[in-house]
């Protein structure tokens, strides 16, 4: 930098020129990567009511769902619903209580739900812990929840079969984007 009379002159060779450069495009990358780059969705306004949700809502819609999403909004938008019963199977003091977290946040939100259609089926006061998911049953009016642990299952997803709706995971991470998965589908949210 010159000082002249008429103020400050700046001289520009090529190692500034190249200099400025390199910097103007390291600013301009971060700034695209901000601007860009999609945020984690962890909460939902529904009727009014903010879902507050443990996983990102775009991750856990990657989850499949059988048949159809379509099946599974019906079952349980059902205005006819009376009993929804929770069940699985055991696997350890420590794996149980995993379910239970689960059963929470399943229970909590379709309330919510239901409470914004003037529905209200009651939930078992406890889960069902069975020996096995194959005797599950349910009906359109008592549809079943079962809560498939990653210890029990070999892979990830939502199948609904029979009124009976296997929430299955192959490990903790993706038995909470199933159990939200489930949550977005069973009352319409979508991203």
């Amino acid at each position: 930098m010159v000082q002249t009379k008429e103020g400050f002159k700046i001289r520009f060779n090529k190692n500034r020129i190249v200099f400025l450069s390199i910097l103007c495009l390291i600013v301009l990358s971060i700034l695209f990567i901000y601007l860009y780059t999609p945020k984690s969705i962890r909460s939902v306004n529904y009727n009014g009511q903010i879902l507050n949700f443990r996983v990102d809502l775009r991750e856990a819609d990657k989850i499949p769902v059988r048949p159809d999403e379509q099946s599974l909004y019906t079952e349980f938008m059902n205005p006819s619903i009376e009993n929804i019963t929770i069940a699985f199977k055991s696997a350890s003091a420590e794996e149980n209580s995993y379910y239970m977290l689960e059963v929470i946040e399943i229970v909590l939100k379709l309330s919510v739900g239901y409470s914004t259609l003037n529905i209200s089926p009651n939930f078992n006061r406890d889960p069902i812990i069975v020996d096995s998911y194959e005797d599950l049953s349910g009906t359109s009016e008592d549809p079943v929840i079962a809560l498939v642990h990653p210890v029990y299952s070999n892979e990830t997803g939502i199948l609904l079969k029979n009124h009976v709706i296997f929430i299955e995971a192959k490990n903790y991470r993706d038995f909470d984007l199933a159990t939200v998965k489930f949550l977005m589908v069973a009352l319409g949210i979508k991203i």
